[in-house]
C-alpha cells in the first residue's frame, strides 16, 4: 500500500551529516584580510582635501585600518560665545568603493558635535561636509547652546552625485544646563521613540518628578531612573523628511521648559503645571488600563453567555493576540506600577544639595534601576 512521505519539520533545520566539514574553512578564514593603505593611495585620496586646506596627519592615521586623519583646523565661533570651533576630519574606507567622512567639531566649552557622510567618492563627501556651516551644529535652543550631530543623507530619487539632493538627519544632541547634562539620542530604529536623558554630575544632582517632561504633551513620556540619571522616551515621526524638523522642534521646547522649570523653585512646578500633571497621570495609566480591559473582555463575554458560534465568542479567544499587537504598536513597555498622585515637590528637588545626600540619591538610583 502507498504510504505518504512524512513532512520534514521546518524548524530546526536538518543537519547535513553526510558531508565531512572541510578543515580550515572557518568564518575567520573566509574573511578577506584588509589591505593597508599605501602612500600613493593616501596621496590620491587626500588630494581633494589638500585643495581645500586640509592636510593629512600621518602620525594619527592608521593605514592598516584604512583610516586617514587630517590635521585640526579652526572655524569662527558663534557671536555670543568665546573662542572658535576646532575641526577634525577622519576619512575611513570600511568597504570596497565605500568611504565614510566624519567631521568632529569642538567648541570652547568642550561640547562635541559630529557630521557624517557616506558614499563612493571622497571628493563628493568633502563637498557635502563643507556645504554645512559648522555653526549650524551649535544652535541656541531655549537659551542654551546645544551641540547637535547629524548624518548627511542623499535623496533616493537622485543619482547620488555632487548635485544630488541631500538633507541632514538628526542623530543626537548634548548640552549642559547649570551642571545637569541634557542628552537627546535619536539614533533609533524605524518608528522607535527617541530618548531624552538628564545626567547627574558632581556639580549638581536633582530628584525630578516622573512627569517633569510628560507635562509638555502626548509625545513626552515619564522619566525613569537609570545608572547615570533619568531618561524618558520621546515620540518622533518614523521617517524623513518630517523626522529631523520634528526632533529639533521638540528638543527646543524641552530645553526651554527645563530652563524655565529648573530656574524656579520646585514648588512652582506643581502650581504651574497642575492640570497637565493630571493629564500626564491619565496617560501613564492608559497602558495598564488597556491591558486590564483586554484581559477582562474575554472572560466577560463568556460570563454573560455569548451564543455558540457568535463573533463575540470568537473575540474572547483572540484577545491575547490583540494584547500583543497593542504592545508591539506602542514600541515601548507600558508602566504596570501604580502611579502616585501629583503632589507638591520638596524644596531641594533640583537645588544644590550636600555631597552626602548626593551619594544617597545615587544609591537610590542604582536600586531603582
Amino acid at each position: 500500500m502507498y504510504a505518504p512521505k512524512p513532512m520534514r519539520p521546518l524548524w530546526p533545520p536538518r543537519l547535513k551529516r553526510d558531508k565531512p566539514r572541510k578543515s580550515g574553512r572557518t568564518e575567520d578564514a573566509r574573511r578577506q584580510p584588509r589591505i593597508p593603505l599605501t602612500h600613493h593611495e593616501i596621496l590620491a585620496l587626500a588630494e581633494p582635501f589638500t585643495r581645500r586646506g586640509r592636510h593629512v596627519d600621518l602620525a594619527g592615521s592608521d593605514r592598516l585600518a584604512r583610516r586617514i586623519v587630517f590635521r585640526p583646523t579652526e572655524h569662527p565661533g558663534m557671536q555670543d560665545g568665546p573662542g572658535g570651533l576646532a575641526e577634525t576630519l577622519v576619512l575611513e574606507n570600511p568597504g570596497r568603493q565605500h568611504f565614510r567622512l566624519t567631521r568632529t567639531l569642538t567648541d570652547a566649552a568642550g561640547r562635541v558635535a559630529t557630521l557624517r557622510s557616506d558614499g563612493p567618492d571622497p571628493k563628493v563627501l568633502i563637498e557635502r561636509i563643507d556645504a554645512v556651516d559648522p555653526r549650524r551644529q551649535f544652535p541656541g535652543l531655549g537659551g542654551v547652546r546645544v551641540a547637535c550631530s547629524y548624518r548627511i543623507e542623499v535623496d533616493p530619487g537622485t543619482d547620488g552625485g555632487s548635485n544630488g539632493a541631500v538633507r541632514l538627519v538628526f542623530l543626537r544632541a548634548f548640552t549642559d544646563l547649570d551642571g545637569v547634562g541634557i542628552e537627546l539620542d535619536a539614533q533609533v530604529g524605524h518608528g522607535m521613540p527617541a530618548e531624552i536623558r538628564l545626567l547627574a554630575t558632581p556639580q549638581r544632582s536633582i530628584r525630578p518628578p516622573e512627569d517633569l517632561l510628560a507635562v509638555l504633551g502626548w509625545a513626552w513620556r515619564s522619566l525613569r531612573p537609570f545608572d547615570r540619571g533619568w531618561r524618558a522616551h520621546l515620540r518622533i515621526p518614523a521617517a524623513e523628511p518630517a523626522r529631523t524638523p520634528d526632533v529639533e522642534a521638540k528638543l527646543a521646547r524641552s530645553l526651554g521648559h527645563l530652563v524655565a522649570t529648573l530656574g524656579t523653585p520646585p514648588v512652582d512646578f506643581h502650581r504651574t503645571w497642575l492640570l497637565q500633571r493630571w493629564f500626564a497621570l491619565a496617560r501613564r495609566t492608559l497602558g495598564l488600563m488597556t491591558i486590564a480591559g483586554l484581559l477582562a473582555i474575554g472572560p466577560g463575554i463568556l460570563l454573560f453567555g455569548a451564543p455558540e458560534g457568535s463573533p463575540l465568542r470568537l473575540l474572547s479567544f483572540v484577545v491575547p493576540a490583540l494584547l500583543i499587537l497593542v504592545l508591539i504598536a506602542r514600541h515601548e513597555t507600558p508602566s504596570l506600577k501604580v502611579t502616585p498622585l501629583p503632589r507638591p515637590l520638596p524644596a531641594d528637588a533640583w537645588t544644590p544639595i550636600p555631597r552626602d545626600a548626593r551619594n544617597d540619591i545615587s544609591d537610590d538610583l542604582h536600586a531603582s534601576a
